[in-house]
């Protein structure tokens, strides 16, 4: 363990990464934010890629970077993959200073930076792991991906294009991620669905008897109560409930004394397996048609699907192949905690096509909006953990898997 890793991580908290503040959250993997980042930190891992044997820079699809480092023999192909776009501590008061200070309440140094847990953390642990391995002379079997996915869509088409360009699918992919150091098997999916209400457009002093959009989307929003209390018997021992909740309201136009003639409802349709993002939609569809009429208030609706993650569960007959992860967990803290993921993230991407997905990282240490910091002693264990999994599975020429 290095200084390095630690100066890595303030460097990169002083990189702007975050979706901006508004309706418009879905960035695609080419927004100005995504790729100025990536190319800020790309020349690092470069720079340290080319002190490893066997290892080469490598572009990706949709302007997306990773490493690939050969062994020396063949073997396994194990995938590591950290995130770039901060979606999360949107009210933090200064974002990007990297600061190294002790939290309130807290007895270890901590690094704050807007993403440091959900992004920045796992992009510092592959470059340690790049700085490890080549003072250790590479691996010695199969091969390594350390792969920045620009993801930023919530969907799985980021990580797909990635998969689509290996030559060899990997055995394995680890999805370093914010779970506070428990390996994650499994996660609901998520589908957003809109609910379109267009109606007529007036000023406020001559409101219409129908076709008035600000009340349909309240009666939606009233009808979606009840049918968020059905989904929810769908519920599943582990993953918990599917649920149907709206989360973004947007009306247009928005002008002085006027009455919009359009509304489009967000709702976060969480799903369970076994249930798809289309199925979800007709169902949502359906039952809103079933509460309020074809046209709510005198407004025609139209419900339509939106961008989806899906859910996800490892297999029984996959677990094996996390033993090695399993082992160094085991071996850093006397045991080894599993769970599931309480929101949906990129697992389910790797699951469709057949590839075994796990997530792993650093605790997410502050609130949902406010600051955003990582305790140094949980950095290291993520990157101590993380450089003895890839030894496990793939070796070094200094030391071999036990």
């Amino acid at each position: 363990m290095t200084d390095a890793l630690v100066e890595d991580l303030r460097a990169l908290a002083r990189v702007p990464s975050a979706v901006p503040p508004g309706a418009d959250t879905l960035l695609a993997p080419d927004h100005p934010i995504i790729a100025n980042y990536l190319q800020a930190v790309r020349p690092r891992f470069a720079e340290l890629a080319a002190r490893v044997p066997g290892a080469t820079p490598v572009d990706l699809p949709l302007g997306q970077f990773g490493i690939r480092i050969c062994g020396r023999r063949p073997g396994p192909v194990l995938m590591l993959m950290a995130y770039l776009p901060t979606q999360h501590h949107n009210e933090m008061r200064d974002p990007w200073s990297g600061d190294l200070r002790v939290p309130p309440g807290g007895s270890e140094p901590a690094v704050y930076g807007q993403g440091v847990t959900q992004n920045k953390a796992h992009q510092a642990v592959l470059l340690e792991l790049l700085r490890r391995l080549g003072a250790e002379g590479g691996i010695e079997t199969g091969t390594l991906w350390l792969c920045l996915n620009s993801e930023g869509r919530s969907s799985h088409g980021c990580t797909n294009a990635i998969l689509d360009a290996l030559p060899t699918p990997p055995d394995l992919v680890v999805q370093l991620f914010c779970t506070d150091l428990v390996l994650t098997t499994g996660n609901r999916g998520r589908v957003d669905i809109h609910v379109e209400l267009a109606g007529e457009a007036t000023h406020s002093s001559s409101p219409p008897t129908a076709g008035r959009v600000i009340d349909a989307a309240a009666d939606v929003v009233v009808a979606l109560r009840e049918l968020d209390r059905e989904a929810a018997r769908h519920t599943h021992p582990e993953l918990g409930a599917e649920r149907v909740v709206p989360y973004l309201v947007q009306y247009e136009p928005l002008a002085p004394h006027t009455l919009p003639h359009h509304a489009r409802i967000t709702v976060d349709r969480r799903l369970l397996p076994g249930t798809t993002p289309e199925a979800a939609t007709t169902e949502l569809a359906t039952g809103l048609s079933r509460l309020l009429g074809e046209n709510p208030g005198g407004c025609a609706m139209n419900v339509r699907q939106g961008v989806a993650m899906l859910p996800y569960e490892l297999d029984a007959a996959d677990r094996p192949v996390l033993a090695p992860l399993e082992a160094v967990i085991r071996e850093r803290f006397g045991e080894v905690r599993h769970g599931v993921y309480p929101g949906t993230f990129d697992a389910g991407g790797p699951a469709a096509r057949g590839i075994p997905a796990v997530m792993f990282g650093v605790p997410d240490s502050g609130g949902l909006l406010g600051d955003d910091y990582l305790a140094l002693p949980a950095l290291r264990d993520e990157a101590d953990i993380v450089h003895d999994a890839v030894v496990r599975y793939l070796g070094t020429k200094e030391r071999q898997p036990r």
